[in-house]
Parts: structure tokens; C-alpha cells; sequence
């Protein structure tokens, strides 16, 4: 493998984070978007972003070990680089020949409607998404938890996260899965500790029953009947969460409301706060619900951080718990 950009490698790291599609994300405000006239933006911040990013970033700031690894280059990948040591998290870096991309959140003020626009990753050459298997395979010591989180990149093939996740689970590593698209199915065909699901996701598995909590608990349950995760989650934007796992729970929740200003990173805030109630001994039940709360608190906030945990506390009480 060729030596990357590094930071902490000789930190011994209770949970790692893979981020194949990393991002600097690009967050702004207009009053208004005009067609076929210049639209000025009012304000403008930029964040280190992408899944794993996402978690890596929150985990560290509430205290947790946490390397995060991710292919990055070109300019944007060094200004990402840069933006995560400044905050002295540790990180390694897989080198690519591409530029890693940019995201761009827009805000309109005078609308509130919220434009999140997401562009391609570069392309991965196989001796660079090579190289991120190594990385993973050659963490000495091991972590406890393996996070896959975000998309696959052009150039990386289907089964890339399940390649990850037979050699992590070969080593007795927890994985927390959180991916889409020609990713997921073959990653939870190895079986992963935790899986998160959005609806999309759900669905593209094959659930084509109702809308209602007795069929999906049920379609959770043979998903995890067959192997998929010994705990399985399932969100449904604002209307419910579902868990499931391998021993018998079944839970059903409400996300409490609130105002929403930005949906970036909430999912990741959820695997977030999700991980850092397993990693302090606390319960998958514990992890579920401190989930919800961190995503409802993510997306009445502005950017893709988990910056307030005062206000998850205060979500926790909010959450609905639904007949089962």
C-alpha cells in the first residue's frame, strides 16, 4: 500500500470509521434562487462531510477514540484533511490521483425550502480501493466497532463493504453498517452487528407489504432471521423507527417533532449517538432511542454536526413509544 496523509495511527482507536465517498460540504444562504440570473449567496461555512466523516467527527467531539479513514486528493481532499487534524482528530488517508468532491446545501430564507445537491465521486482506480481494504485489514491493534457509512464511488465494485465485512467479522469487530444502493445487499448477506435502514433502503430489500407497524416488524424479523444484522433498524422519516434483533425485541417509536432546518448528516447522526451509547455499556434499546433523538436534534440545527447533546437529553423525552 502507498503511504497517505496520516494523523494518530499510533492511536489506539476503539472504533473505526470507512468513508469511501467523503466530501467538503458547502453549506449557504439566499434569499432567493433565481432562474437565468445570479442568485447571491448571503453566507457560507464548509464542513468536512461524508457518512463515516460525519460519525468520526461526532464521536470524536463526545469524547470517544475514534480514527476516521477515507481515499482523498487534489486540493479539496487536502482542505478536508486539514479541516479534521485542526480539530486534532485522527485520521488516515488513502491517496487517490482524482480531487475528492464538494457538496452544496443551499438554504432559501424568504421560502425556507432547503436544496441539498450532491455530486459524483471521482473514480477509484482498484490499486487505490485496494489500498482502503489494507488499511482496514492492517489495523493492529483492532477496533471494536468497523463503521461503513455513505455510498460506494465509481470504480469500486458491489461487494467492496461486504469484503470489509467478512474480514472484520472473521476478527470478532462489531460492524455498524449504514449504506445504499449496489452496497447494501451484499454487505448484510455476511451479516453486520447493527444495520441502519432508510425507507428507500427497505424497500429496494424487497419490502413491498403495508404501511403499518405489524408487517414491517414482521419483514424486519425475517431479515434478521436470515442473517442480515443481529440488530436491525429501520426509519421512516418523521412518522416512526423500527428495531429488531436477533433476540426477539421488537421496538416501534415516534421521533418527537421539531423544526427542521437542514437534513444533512442525520442518519449519521443517528449511527452517532447510536454507537456511543453501545461503546459506554449502555443497551441496544438505549442506542435506538438516543438515535431518534440525535437525528431529530441534527436536523433542527444548521450543518451536518451533532453539536448539541443538551438538546438530544431533552429529545429523549419527546420520543413516542408505539404499540408493538
Amino acid at each position: 500500500m502507498r503511504p497517505g496523509w496520516s494523523s494518530g495511527r499510533e492511536i489506539i482507536s476503539r472504533i473505526v470509521t470507512l468513508t469511501m465517498s467523503p466530501s467538503l460540504d458547502l453549506f449557504g444562504e439566499t434569499e432567493r434562487l433565481h432562474g437565468d440570473a445570479k442568485s447571491r449567496i448571503q453566507s457560507l461555512h464548509t464542513e468536512p462531510g461524508g457518512g463515516g466523516v460525519n460519525v468520526a467527527k461526532n464521536l470524536h467531539r463526545l469524547g470517544l477514540d475514534v480514527l476516521a479513514v477515507f481515499p482523498a486528493g487534489g486540493l479539496t481532499g487536502k482542505v478536508l484533511y486539514e479541516a479534521l487534524t485542526a480539530t486534532s482528530m485522527p485520521c488516515q488517508v488513502i491517496p487517490i490521483e482524482s480531487d475528492t468532491r464538494k457538496n452544496l446545501a443551499l438554504t432559501e430564507t424568504a421560502t425556507g425550502k432547503f436544496f441539498h445537491l450532491v455530486f459524483p465521486g471521482p473514480e477509484l482506480l482498484e490499486s487505490e480501493w485496494q489500498d482502503c481494504l489494507e488499511a482496514i485489514e492492517q489495523l493492529d491493534p483492532m477496533p471494536e466497532y468497523l463503521v461503513l457509512s455513505g455510498s460506494l464511488p465509481p470504480g469500486v465494485p458491489a461487494d467492496f463493504f461486504q469484503r470489509m465485512a467478512l474480514s472484520a467479522k472473521q476478527r470478532q469487530i462489531k460492524v455498524v453498517l449504514d449504506t445504499s444502493s449496489k452496497a447494501l445487499r451484499p454487505a448484510l448477506e455476511v451479516g453486520v452487528y447493527l444495520a441502519k435502514l432508510n425507507k428507500k433502503e427497505f424497500l429496494d430489500l424487497g419490502y413491498d407489504g403495508p404501511d403499518a407497524i405489524g408487517p414491517q416488524l414482521a419483514a424486519m424479523g425475517d431479515m434478521v432471521a436470515a442473517g442480515y444484522a443481529e440488530n436491525l433498524i429501520v426509519t421512516i422519516g418523521a412518522k416512526s423507527a423500527f428495531l429488531a434483533t436477533s433476540t426477539g425485541q421488537r421496538l416501534v417509536a415516534k421521533p418527537p417533532v421539531v423544526n427542521i432546518v437542514c437534513h444533512v448528516g442525520a442518519g449519521d447522526a443517528f449511527v452517532s449517538a447510536a454507537v456511543y451509547q453501545l461503546c459506554i455499556g449502555n443497551t441496544i434499546e438505549d442506542a435506538f432511542r438516543y438515535g431518534i433523538a440525535a437525528a431529530a436534534a441534527s436536523i433542527s440545527a444548521p450543518g451536518s454536526q451533532l453539536a448539541d447533546m443538551s438538546q438530544v437529553q431533552r429529545l429523549i423525552g419527546q420520543i413516542e413509544d408505539l404499540a408493538v
